[in-house]
């Protein structure tokens, strides 16, 4: 692994779970000491990041991390709602043994509840599931697709599993999409798909209302127009997580 691939896998990680939260500043200085690394990976993987949308460069200011906004949110799920059905359904009529037992793999993953590592752990397997499926569709532009709302949706999705328990459930229907493509019944693997991905919406849609609200709430304090979802400190996330989960308890 070189230095500009265990650079970019390293400050992928910490974008995706807020140690370095949204809107945070970082020069090329700051990230080579923390990372012990020269300019010239820091240069790279910066720009392999701005390409997935985990950072924003700005010519004359540097590089920041990307906001978390609700409408970004919403609209990728709206996306993936249009695209990942149409790739299982292909994906049953075009995959090889091989494309499925890699599924089989990534779909059997369960996150624990408290275990910060196994959710980053199920979010890269999620990831790779997805991206799995598309690429078994035979569509390259598929795959560009659904690679890029995946890997941005990581950010999100990791906000929502620390005040969910829904691993299980998780498992069970990636597996069921998962088994449909191997019988190669295609349109069972699309409605399968399409419920996948309503119910993740409506698993989220309660806690990144609470999450926004907390986050209005900052932005009033300040003064301020309406700001994205900002998480200055892991502690911040941790109070707002635990906060958010306490109200999914009351409500069950």
């Amino acid at each position: 692994m070189t230095s500009t691939q265990r650079l970019y896998k390293d400050l992928k990680h910490d974008i995706v779970t807020c140690v370095l939260s949204p809107g945070k500043p970082l020069s090329e200085g700051e990230l080579g000491k923390r990372y012990m690394t020269s300019r010239t990976p820091v240069r790279e993987a910066c720009r392999h990041l701005a390409n997935e949308g985990f950072i924003t460069i700005i010519p004359f200011r540097g590089y920041f991390v990307s906001p978390l906004t609700v409408d970004e949110f919403n609209n990728l799920q709206e996306v993936q709602l249009i695209v990942d059905p149409s790739a299982a359904a292909l994906a049953a009529e075009r995959e090889t043994s091989a494309q499925v037992l890699e599924m089989e793999q990534w779909a059997r993953y369960k996150y624990r509840s408290n275990v910060k590592e196994s959710y980053y752990e199920f979010l890269e397997k999620n990831r790779s599931l997805h991206v799995g499926i598309a690429r078994a569709s035979e569509n390259h532009h598929l795959v560009e697709i659904v690679s890029n709302v995946h890997t941005r949706l990581m950010r999100y999705f990791y906000l929502g599993l620390s005040a969910s328990s829904f691993g299980s459930e998780l498992a069970r229907e990636h597996c069921a999409i998962v088994a449909a493509i191997k019988k190669h019944r295609a349109e069972e693997a699309r409605q399968l798909t399409h419920e996948h991905i309503s119910n993740t919406i409506r698993r989220s849609s309660g806690l990144f209302s609470s999450v926004r609200n907390a986050s209005l709430q900052s932005a009033n304090r300040q003064n301020s127009f309406e700001a994205p979802i900002h998480y200055h400190t892991s502690a911040h996330f941790d109070e707002v997580s635990r906060k958010v989960q306490r109200r999914v308890q009351a409500a069950k």
